[in-house]
C-alpha cells in the first residue's frame, strides 16, 4: 500500500538547541519562575529549609521517572503530581491545580532555551504537502495543551500539521503502541498508510514498526545538545529502520515519498 501520511517526532528531529544557555543561567531562570509562583502567589518562603533546591529536586525526579517509564511500561509520568510530591517534601502543600502551575513554572519553554527548527524543515514539509502527503506529529512531551500549541505555532509548524499527538495527553510515551494508535485514529489511517520520522531507534523506529508503519530514522547530529530523557538517542535497537537519513530534506529523495 502506498504511503499517504508522514508522522514526525519533534525534538532532535525537526528542531534542536544550537544555542542552549549555560546551565547556571537555566537554573537561575527556573528558580526565578518557581519563586514567583511559590512565594509570590502562594506565600511560601523560598528561603525556608532547602526550598532553594526545589527546582533541582523536580529535575532529578523528572529525569528518573521519565527514564523508568521510557525503559519500562511507557506509561507517561504525571508530572504535575510529581511536582506536588516534591513540593510536599519541602513542606509545601499544593492542590492539583497548583501542581499544574508549578509544572508550568518549572518549564522554561523553547524560546528561552534557544530552540530552532533545522533549516530544511519548513521547506521539506511544505513540499511533502504539495506532493499530497498528510502531515502530523507524534511526540513525547511533558506538557501539551495551549502552551505546546503556542510553541509549535511560533515555529510555523501548526499550519502543516493535521494532527498533533502528545504523550502527556495520551497517557503513554513512544514506543507504546497506544500513542501511534491515537495518531492513526485521528487521521483515519491504518499503520501501512503512514511513515514515522524520528531520531530515536526505540521510540520512533521500533515503536512505529510495531503497528506496521514505515520507519525512517533521522540520525542524531553528533556534538549537539539533545533533549533530555525520552528522546535521548540510542544507537542500537532490535528493529532496523526501513530508511535512514541525515537531514530532513533527504525525505524528498526517498522512493516512497515521490508523490501520490
Amino acid at each position: 500500500m502506498p504511503i499517504t501520511a508522514v508522522f514526525f517526532d519533534l525534538g532532535d528531529t525537526l528542531w534542536h538547541f544550537p544555542n542552549m544557555p549555560p546551565r547556571n543561567i537555566v537554573r537561575g531562570q527556573t528558580m526565578r519562575q518557581i519563586t514567583d509562583v511559590v512565594q509570590g502567589q502562594w506565600g511560601y518562603d523560598m528561603a525556608e529549609g532547602e526550598r532553594q533546591f526545589l527546582g533541582r529536586d523536580i529535575r532529578l525526579a523528572v529525569d528518573e521517572e521519565t527514564h523508568q517509564a521510557f525503559h519500562g511500561d511507557c506509561v507517561d509520568p504525571n508530572y504535575p503530581e510529581l511536582c506536588r510530591r516534591i513540593a510536599r517534601q519541602h513542606n509545601i502543600e499544593l492542590t492539583p491545580e497548583q501542581g499544574n502551575e508549578l509544572w508550568e513554572a518549572w518549564n522554561l519553554g523553547g524560546i528561552f532555551l534557544g530552540r530552532e527548527l533545522f533549516p530544511d524543515v519548513l521547506a521539506t514539509l511544505e513540499e511533502l504537502r504539495k506532493r499530497g502527503y498528510r502531515i502530523a506529529c507524534v511526540t513525547n512531551r511533558g506538557y501539551g495543551g495551549p502552551k505546546f500549541t503556542k510553541e509549535v505555532d511560533e515555529l510555523g509548524l501548526t499550519p502543516l500539521f493535521e494532527a498533533m499527538v502528545v504523550s502527556c495527553d495520551v497517557g503513554y510515551l513512544k514506543p507504546h503502541p497506544r500513542i501511534y494508535q491515537v495518531a492513526l485514529e485521528q487521521m483515519g489511517l491504518d499503520g501501512e498508510d503512514a511513515a514515522m520520522v524520528g531520531d530515536n531507534l526505540r521510540a520512533d523506529v521500533e515503536g512505529a514498526k510495531t503497528l506496521g508503519l514505515t520507519a525512517i530514522w533521522r540520525r542524531p547530529h553528533p556534538g549537539e545538545p539533545t533533549e533530555a530523557a525520552t528522546d535521548e538517542p540510542e544507537l542500537t535497537g532490535p528493529i532496523a529502520p526501513d530508511y535512514s537519513i541525515n537531514e530532513i530534506v533527504e525525505l524528498l529523495d526517498l522512493p516512497i515519498l515521490q508523490g501520490r
